[in-house]
């Protein structure tokens, strides 16, 4: 279902096996000033039979929380949490026994020595048994007793069945000028089998370098590090109904942005927890206009996955090839940094958008030397770009996916010098945007350059001449041991390029890359952006 629970349930994984507490403060805190709680969602909608995750259905989750005066380590000691969901017994179906907890029917208990802050409690999944209709409904009651921090209780109201919410997988904006602006007007449809009673929840956000206007009284904003909205509606959605806004979200593209992406998700009002991972302090800024409200449109044409916008601009960046000289005795191994800057004036930033980086740079050495090593800076690891392509000496490098105005992506190539030419052939460096993402750089003439040799004195007895296995040998894919082309050039249409040994694009289009760009929000890509920071930037 299109809920809250959708999108922060596999974030809910991660904070679980992170560790789950919070950092403590330094101090005590007396019994007296500690208080236990329980976070819990007032309205939860369960999948019913046969819809949802396969398996067991969806995990469920609350929270076992403290408060305690500023400047104090609250701790609460002997804590046992009994979570009954006897209500469900006929209507669900609830399997697993989670962490601390033990079950006895429909009764779990879950019991800690100590617990000093925010605790995730992922009790057991939960679906709606075979042949019960939407609606059938039940109360799931919670009781927390600890030795030193008092009692706490709380109550889910757990319905089968609810609204789908599905959001309008909206059209590309393209042409946008450098720091223009641009208007969205999303929509969204109920096609589940119960109704939104109290309404719902937007959350909306976009990528650094726009800006959206904070002019709705019925939302609140955070402008930075991203552009955030969240905004709440009391109109009921009910079933087989969509609505769109009767208003545009209003935005502005700082000069150098050249793509971006806005995304929007939206819950039931009173169901599931939108401030899971955000902080409600953080939104500062109330809108000063007129509320945004909805209007009724065709409940047609909302796809399972939507809720994004791909905006690009027409603003360019100039990738300019860094050459450099190979100079040493014949024998001798010596490093030599290649790379490519941009020299702007846009900024790219690709980051898990579907392929891999912001353009490639082919590196050939110059006659009479070979490259036999290609480490990340100051690291040991060899391969930072892919085997060289079939056939030739070249090796192609992938750029990063984030590659701002004024960045270089350089590497050191460790280059070993065969022997003396007479009047050498010197290699190049050549830098190429991508075709799908292009940079459109409008300076050609700068995107290669040349790498020389230079042989001094005698030559090095230290270093025999290289066997064919002195070469670097492949790697599995650049940004990951190895290169993966997405660039023109060559064959490469954005995938890989079956004579350069390249890893094959990843993600088939907007879907795949979209859920990650919301997944990045919440922790994941982690990979990425490690590849990202081996990356030199001057």
């Amino acid at each position: 279902m299109g809920r809250i629970r959708r999108w922060t349930r596999s974030a809910a994984l991660l904070v679980a096996a992170a560790g789950l507490g919070v950092a403590a403060l330094p101090g005590t805190a007396s019994a007296a000033d500690t208080k236990l709680s329980i976070d819990a969602q007032a309205t939860y909608y369960a999948y019913q039979y046969g819809e949802g995750p396969p398996g067991d259905g969806d995990l469920f989750l609350l929270s076992l929380n403290l408060s305690a005066p500023e400047g104090t380590k609250p701790l609460a000691k002997n804590v046992k949490l009994t979570i009954d969901a006897t209500e469900l017994e006929g209507k669900a179906l609830i399997t697993g026994d989670g962490g601390a907890c033990s079950r006895s029917g429909y009764v779990y208990t879950c019991t800690y020595t100590s617990i000093d802050g925010l605790t995730s409690v992922q009790p057991f999944y939960i679906k709606g048994a075979k042949g019960v209709k939407a609606g059938a409904s039940g109360d799931i009651h919670y009781t927390a007793v600890s030795s030193d921090a008092g009692t706490a209780t709380a109550t889910t109201h757990a319905i089968i069945g609810g609204p789908k919410l599905l959001t309008q997988r909206e059209k590309k904006v393209t042409g946008v000028t450098p720091g223009g602006s641009f208007d969205i007007t999303p929509a969204i449809a109920n096609t589940g089998p119960l109704a939104a009673p109290q309404g719902i929840g937007v959350k909306l956000f976009g990528e650094e370098g726009l800006k959206v206007a904070e002019q709705y009284s019925n939302c609140r904003y955070r402008p930075m590090p991203q552009p955030t909205a969240y905004c709440t509606f009391d109109t009921p959605i009910e079933p087989g109904t969509a609505y769109t806004f009767d208003k545009p979200w209003h935005f502005t593209a700082s000069d150098d942005l050249m793509y971006a992406t806005v995304s929007y998700l939206t819950w039931p009002l009173g169901s599931g927890n939108p401030w899971q991972y955000d902080n409600p302090a953080d939104y500062t800024i109330t809108g000063s206009g007129p509320a945004l409200g909805l209007k009724p449109v065709s409940a047609s044409g909302f796809p399972d996955f939507g809720g994004f916008v791909e905006v690009s601009t027409t603003q360019r960046a100039d990738y300019q090839a860094l050459g450099g000289q190979v100079t040493g005795k014949v024998g001798q191994t010596v490093p030599v940094n290649l790379g490519v800057k941009n020299a702007g004036p846009g900024s790219m930033n690709l980051y898990s958008r579907p392929g891999h980086g912001s353009g490639v740079y082919r590196v050939t050495p110059p006659e009479g030397t070979v490259i036999t090593k290609i480490p990340f800076p100051g690291e040991d690891d060899d391969h930072a770009c892919g085997a060289p392509i079939k056939g030739t000496r070249t090796y192609e490098c992938e750029i990063s996916d984030t590659f701002a105005a004024g960045d270089t992506d350089q590497l050191t190539f460790y280059v070993r010098i065969q022997k003396a030419v007479a009047h050498p052939k010197a290699g190049s460096i050549e830098a190429i945007g991508r075709t799908d993402f292009p940079n459109r750089d409008d300076e050609p003439g700068n995107d290669s350059a040349p790498v020389t040799l230079k042989v001094t004195g005698a030559a090095s007895s230290a270093s025999p001449s290289p066997s064919p296995s002195d070469s670097a040998s492949p790697g599995t894919g650049a940004g990951t041991g190895g290169s993966a082309s997405t660039s023109g050039g060559s064959g490469s249409t954005g995938g890989a390029s079956p004579q350069s040994g390249s890893m094959a694009a990843t993600g088939t289009g907007g879907l795949l890359w979209i859920e990650a760009a919301a997944a990045a929000a919440l922790g994941t890509g982690a990979v990425g952006i490690a590849m990202s920071r081996r990356r030199a930037r001057r």
